[in-house]
């Protein structure tokens, strides 16, 4: 019986360990990047890296990786322009630099990457081989609307006032005042 008593004792200490220090995080976040609206369990790795505007809004669970890793001498940004909101579970990866712009909205459990793996070569058998990557830089220019589910891949440029529409796949770039929507992203029809 001890021992089961000890054990969750072990467990609700490392429990509430890990609450102070996400708490810790958090407050961190808040205090360094005063001009954004911190829902809960954002994660920005590489903080040095972000740099955003003014009445940014990140919601709950946001994924920011502002740079890559050893792979990439960790290269790469995250811009976000003033008054831009990322909803629920939005992932950008920075490693090949992201730039997105003044009013944008983009749904939740959306995607943007700006770097992204090459096939392996038939006659590379090691598994333990790096990948290798391909990057290019993500730019969403001002007053877009990008639906909820939608992957942005490295290389795009989305124009001014354009709306992507849910769970599309953005693999070339949007020409301002459109609308994309699918997998790929085509061209539905031109706004007013």
């Amino acid at each position: 019986m001890l021992g089961g008593i000890s054990r969750h004792l072990r467990l609700w200490s490392r429990a509430w360990r890990r609450c102070l220090r996400d708490a810790y995080e958090q407050e961190a976040l808040r205090e360094r990047f005063s001009g954004v609206s911190f829902g809960r369990g954002v994660v920005i790795r590489h903080a040095e890296r972000f740099y955003p505007g003014h009445h940014v809004i990140l919601h709950d669970l946001v994924y920011l990786n502002c740079a890559g890793s050893a792979w990439n001498n960790y290269q790469g940004f995250i811009r976000i322009g003033d008054y831009s909101e990322l909803a629920p579970f939005v992932a950008v990866w920075g490693a090949g630099e992201v730039t997105i712009g003044v009013n944008v909205h983009i749904g939740d459990c959306t995607t943007i990457t700006a770097h992204a793996s090459q096939p392996v070569a038939a006659q590379h058998e090691d598994p333990a081989r790096p990948l290798d990557f391909r990057f290019g830089g993500v730019v969403i220019e001002d007053h877009v609307i990008i639906g909820s589910h939608v992957t942005i891949l490295p290389g795009v440029r989305i124009g001014r006032h354009a709306m992507i529409g849910a769970g599309s796949v953005v693999t070339a770039d949007v020409a301002a005042s459109t609308l994309v929507a699918g997998a790929p992203a085509r061209l539905i029809r031109e706004l007013s």
